[in-house]
């Protein structure tokens, strides 16, 4: 963290020790556990980011907005609507990995159905930050305040650093996830190779020789058909 991250974030947080002590827990991922982490973050943002009353964190899977983690209902109510539309604030700030903020929510003309419903829910103004990591836009942070233009460039730098957290804590998840279906698809792969070996007196490049064809000739990876000939025993 620059000198200057560190001004903006102790400017905005007043100093707080016990801020900084619930950021520090907020970044502990133990095994790689993503929920509990992002949930973690997004109550952070809520009680460093003082003019924010919720915060949510989103996913962007195939172009379409998840909701991961998110402290109250208006939230979810707003990403739910968001889907619906295919448009907004935080499906923007993924998409395009830019950080949008909305002033006020009673006279945005960008997202005119979005910014009605939020209004109806009291939500005044919002600040929507991208999550993103090796140029891989990842999902969004998105701040709700009751009040208008209530997110100053601090509050911004500040929700960069903590969206930046979260994007670490996915890519990590993300990492460990494909490790551990890695290690899978290898044993499983294995056990079907063990079987033709056994079956067939062949060696083991032989038996891998056998699967790979399979899973040429049908367009099917090859873990799946090894998967398939273990539970079966039918290769095709």
């Amino acid at each position: 963290m620059s000198g200057s991250d560190q001004q903006n974030l102790m400017e905005v947080t007043g100093g707080s020790a016990e801020s900084l002590e619930i950021l520090a827990r907020a970044l502990h991922v133990k095994n790689a556990e993503l929920e509990p982490t992002l949930e973690a973050i997004a109550s952070t943002a809520v009680t460093m980011i003082s003019p924010a009353r919720y915060a949510a964190l989103t996913i962007l899977s195939r172009g379409e907005l998840i909701p991961r983690a998110s402290t109250g209902q208006p939230p979810l109510l707003l990403d739910r609507l968001q889907r619906k539309l295919g448009d907004g604030p935080c499906i923007h700030a993924a998409k395009y990995q830019s950080v949008f903020r909305i002033e006020d929510t009673g006279g945005d003309d960008r997202w005119p159905e979005f910014c009605a419903e939020a209004a109806r829910l009291e939500v005044r103004s919002m600040l929507c930050v991208p999550l993103w990591i090796d140029e891989r836009g990842l999902g969004a942070l998105s701040l709700y305040a009751d009040q208008a233009a209530a997110f100053s460039d601090p509050h911004e730098r500040v929700a960069v650093l903590l969206a930046t957290f979260a994007a670490l804590a996915l890519a990590e998840a993300q990492r460990a996830g494909q490790m551990h279906d890695a290690l899978g698809n290898r044993g499983i792969i294995g056990q079907a190779k063990g079987i033709l070996m056994e079956r067939h007196r062949i060696t083991a490049d032989a038996a891998f020789g056998v699967l790979s064809r399979v899973s040429q000739a049908e367009n099917v990876k090859l873990a799946e058909i090894a998967r398939r000939f273990v539970e079966t025993g039918e290769l095709g």
